[in-house]
């Protein structure tokens, strides 16, 4: 199985604790582990899943990518029938992954009421929402863009994960000075399973930067 059809099989489990097991009992690609911990979180506990997160554990101790540590805690209080101290919020982790992923004059907010996330460039054209104060931080919780050094360094850190010497060194020759983003692209574009691959390297690195963030401000997300 293909890990873009192991992907789109574990979104479509949705929430259903036994088609979740179903789909990670068969095996978690290293580059996922925050995608399928995030789908047994949505899940309500179950022995088949307790099982799935032990595996998790030890999978995501020995990888250690930003926001694993984070996984792991909210993991083991599946494994161990606990409850986090973080507080639930319902805002979704890749939009705030991609609030971070904006320049570092960027700021996104997050409306803390219903977990909106309301991109930096609506306020930028006067589009945010009518009621928003900035002054309120009891209701809105400022994001503020990483910048382009934290996205360069996940493209580093995915060329030396490329079998391929040729197509390695190609990138990493591509990666550097301006327009690096788009001649990324454009090369890893023409090999298709490693576009593929690098687009679920990217998404999991960037949902557990969101989830590290998250659990700095005290939250866990609930989507």
């Amino acid at each position: 199985m293909s890990r873009e059809t192991w992907l789109r099989q574990l979104r479509m489990a949705g929430n259903d604790a036994s088609a979740v097991a179903r789909v990670l009992s068969g095996g978690i690609p290293d580059d996922a582990l925050q995608h399928a911990g995030h789908a047994v979180l949505r899940c309500s506990s179950s022995p088949g899943l307790i099982a799935v997160a032990m595996t998790l554990i030890e999978s995501l101790s020995q990888r250690d990518w930003s926001g694993d540590p984070e996984l792991i805690a909210e993991l083991e209080h599946v494994r161990d029938g606990t409850t986090s101290e973080l507080i639930l919020l319902a805002v979704a982790l890749d939009e705030i992954g991609e609030a971070l992923d904006q320049s570092s004059a960027s700021v996104s907010y997050i409306d803390r009421t219903d977990g909106t996330v309301w991109p930096g460039e609506v306020f930028d054209v006067d589009q945010g929402p009518e009621d928003f104060d900035p002054d309120d931080s009891d209701r809105w919780l400022p994001v503020v863009g990483d910048g382009s050094r934290t996205a360069y360094a996940v493209m580093e850190r995915f060329i030396a994960t490329i079998d391929s010497p040729g197509l390695a060194a190609r990138l990493q020759a591509d990666i550097n000075g301006s327009g690096a983003f788009r001649r990324f692209q454009a090369v890893l574009s023409r090999h298709e399973d490693e576009y593929t691959r690098w687009h679920r390297f990217r998404d999991d690195d960037r949902i557990g930067r969101a989830r590290a963030w998250l659990a700095d401000h005290g939250y866990r997300s609930t989507r």
